[in-house]
């Protein structure tokens, strides 16, 4: 029997919460989910499965929309999907597509899931992420102290 598109995800987290790449994890609703990993605050992560996305929910706090900042964001995004990175850094197309949005200066990260890919999704979803708070902590390491509390070591 298959397993629900939902299941895997929740599978999925389980699993890194297991390894310890989670420092917390809770299911908060259907399809809504509160990790703490990262950094010292919690993320939402929302799957809705018949739009097949996965989103974290307000990822990015004061970021205005027209900033340099957010444009640099989109394109880096955007540059995930480059046959040049290597496949484990890289988002196929065929399979997921990387996206993100502002909205009152909070920015929110998306993964458009194709074919019921929700493993690898997740999957690229929090290696997407994790790259994503590895760029701001190189070319943006004030912006973290000042909004999620991250040492200036």
């Amino acid at each position: 029997m298959a397993k629900s598109s939902l299941n895997v995800v929740r599978e999925a987290l389980q699993a890194y919460a297991d390894r310890g790449v989670l420092r917390g994890f809770s299911e908060i609703g259907s399809g809504r989910f509160r990790l703490r990993w990262l950094v010292n605050h919690q993320m939402e992560l929302s799957v809705d499965t018949s739009k097949h996305t996965l989103r974290f929910k307000q990822l990015l706090p004061a970021i205005p929309a027209k900033s340099a900042m957010y444009a640099e964001l989109k394109t880096f995004l955007l540059q995930r999907h480059d046959g040049k990175l290597p496949e484990h850094r890289r988002i196929d197309r065929k399979r997921a597509e990387a996206s993100c949005a502002n909205r009152g200066g909070f920015v929110s990260v998306s993964l458009s899931v194709k074919n019921n890919q929700y493993a690898y999704g997740i999957n690229r979803l929090v290696n997407l992420v994790h790259e994503l708070f590895l760029h701001l902590r190189e070319a943006y390491p004030e912006y973290l102290v000042e909004n999620f509390d991250v040492p200036q070591e």
